[in-house]
């Protein structure tokens, strides 16, 4: 098989996780960040800033086969959303003028849903209409499904996995929700975000499989944020002691049977699976970073 090239625009933790299960006689990877430089062996880094277009341009230049696309917020305003997600989609796929890629992947956000109540959602659920940071994430999806027809929107519920430990910092010094009213929570590790990406491309084991233009990336387990911090609590040996009541917030369950009919079998199916494997690498090192995130 002819090496074809892989294009990872956002690179970070996510990208690193995906190129290391590239195979490197497949693939050739280029990581599209700030700083070339930080990128691990056996990864191309190139130097670019979404809010350049000129300088995406490079994604002409190189014609990937393959592109992932992962945004982040500027900034945490209104404006921020808007400048990291809808402004900046729109210069990656001007960077890539007539190019199109065969396979475009975005990583978005199960945040772009209208539930509110704890409800159950699907992919042809409701989309927000009235909360401009998820309107940006909207409009930079719309924007790729305009632009090309092999794109697939991976909406992920909070990524987690890894050395980083914030929600088991806050949960040992006490930091946890109140007991009533329950909040459901979704997510997903990081390593099965990669690993699916990896398994759907040329060469994977999924490669073959249809692949609809929306797919919810959460585990098995949508729960009561109360219920994993309780397990956390115990695992870690501290006390569980939540305050009695507090107002509710948007809160929502999030399904994944198009992930599950995929033929995708997830590394880490649940909190317990999932969590079990961060509190072993946590627990293994002195130097305990932040950097987890739960929705």
């Amino acid at each position: 098989m002819q090496r074809q090239t892989m294009a990872i625009v956002g690179f970070g933790d996510l990208g690193e996780r995906l190129a290391g299960r590239l195979h490197p006689q497949h693939w050739r990877c280029l990581g599209l960040r700030r700083k070339a430089h930080a990128v691990p062996a056996g990864v191309e880094g190139v130097a670019v800033h979404l809010s350049d277009p000129a300088s995406l341009a490079v994604l002409a230049d190189r014609q990937p086969a393959a592109l992932v696309i992962t945004l982040s917020p500027a900034e945490r305003s209104e404006a921020g959303y808007r400048a990291g997600f809808t402004q900046a989609m729109q210069n990656i796929l001007a960077g890539l003028g007539s190019h199109r890629p065969q396979r475009i992947y975005f990583v978005s956000s199960t945040r772009v849903y209208a539930e509110v109540d704890g409800g159950w959602v699907d992919e042809n659920s409701p989309l927000d209409e009235t909360d401009p940071r998820s309107q940006a994430i909207i409009e930079a999806e719309n924007a790729l499904r305009a632009f090309s027809a092999s794109a697939v929107i991976l909406r992920a519920a909070g990524l987690y996995g890894g050395d980083s430990a914030y929600l088991l910092k806050k949960v040992s010094s006490g930091h946890v929700h109140a007991r009533e009213p329950l909040q459901f929570g979704n997510r997903i590790h990081r390593d099965d975000v990669a690993a699916f990406i990896a398994a759907t491309l040329p060469g994977g084991r999924l490669a073959g499989v249809p692949l609809p233009e929306v797919i919810n990336m959460v585990d098995d387990a949508p729960v009561a944020l109360q219920e994993v911090e309780q397990w956390l609590c115990s695992a870690l040996g501290c006390a569980y002691e939540p305050a009695a009541q507090a107002e509710e917030q948007a809160h929502k369950r999030v399904r994944n049977a198009r992930l599950r009919a995929t033929g995708y079998e997830l590394q880490f199916a649940d909190y317990r699976a999932g969590y079990g494997d961060v509190l072993h690498r946590w627990l293994a090192h002195s130097d305990r970073e932040d950097g987890l995130d739960l929705h």
